[in-house]
Formats: structure tokens, C-alpha cells, sequence
């Protein structure tokens, strides 16, 4: 079923709205920022110890920094297992978003232009189908709205 030129560009719009507030909402309620950035730090840390174990340039200096390596391993695989677990949450929600634009949403736009992208030689601009139409309006939102809430997943 395909809608005439205007009213597909805005239901398209408004499908990228709410699939993209749909999905951040998801990840406010399925992720928890404190947890996550505190993992994130301890990381970082690790990270930090890891270094000077390799560049480290003298031997005493080296085996120093190895041990304390060594001793911390495990505390610091169980902290990234827990950020990994952390940052796949976000993932799932955004397969799952991903799913329903295409096998239910793209089933009904089709292939059909719906919208022009304004920049171009040719007039009237780009033909854009539902894809790209959606994708530029998913990431517009989507930063918008993340912006608005105060959420983003790399701080």
C-alpha cells in the first residue's frame, strides 16, 4: 500500500519519531548510566595498568606493573563482562527497532520515492525511498532526543 508523495514523507517522519523514541526510551529503562559509567572508569583504569605493563622499560618497573596486572585480572575480566553485558543492552533494542522497520514498516512504503533530498544538481534533488528517508530522520531525532533527555552511551 503506498501513500501519495506528502503524506509518506510525514508518515515516514513520524515513524523515524517514534521508533527512535521508542528506542532511547528502551535504553533508559534498560540501562543503568550509573552502573555504566562507573564500570567504564574501572575500565580505564585497567587499561591504565595495562599500558605500563607494556611499555614499562626498565625490568624491575616492568615485573612491578605485571603483578599488580596480574593480581587485578580477574576483578577487571568480571568488569568487562559487566560493561559488555551493559553496552549489548542498548544493541538488543536497537535489533529489535530494526526488525520492525523492516519487515513491517519497509513492507509498507515499498520502494516508492518518498521524499527529495533538497541537495543535488538535478531538480528536484535526490529521490529518497524509505530507507534513507528514515535513516536521516532516525539520526536527526535520534540526537535530538538524546540531547533533550540528557542520555547518550559514550559520555
Amino acid at each position: 500500500m503506498a501513500w501519495p508523495m506528502p503524506i509518506s514523507t510525514y508518515l515516514a517522519v513520524l515513524a523515524a519519531l517514534g521508533m527512535t523514541a521508542l528506542n532511547v526510551a528502551l535504553n533508559a529503562i534498560l540501562i543503568d548510566r550509573k552502573k555504566l559509567m562507573r564500570l567504564r572508569e574501572e575500565f580505564k583504569e585497567y587499561e591504565k595498568i595495562f599500558r605500563k605493563v607494556l611499555t614499562a622499560r626498565d625490568e624491575k618497573a616492568r615485573l612491578k606493573a605485571e603483578r599488580k596486572f596480574r593480581k587485578r585480572l580477574s576483578h577487571f575480566e568480571k568488569i568487562r563482562s559487566e560493561l559488555m553485558w551493559e553496552q549489548s543492552k542498548a544493541f538488543v533494542s536497537m535489533i529489535i527497532s530494526l526488525f520492525i522497520i523492516l519487515f513491517v514498516l519497509l513492507r509498507l512504503f515499498g520502494q516508492e520515492t518518498i521524499a527529495y533530498f533538497p541537495i543535488g544538481l538535478r531538480r528536484p534533488g535526490i529521490a529518497l525511498n524509505f530507507v534513507f528517508w528514515y535513516m536521516i530522520c532516525g539520526l536527526a531525532f535520534g540526537t535530538l532526543i538524546q540531547r533533550a533527555f540528557g542520555i547518550s552511551l559514550t559520555e
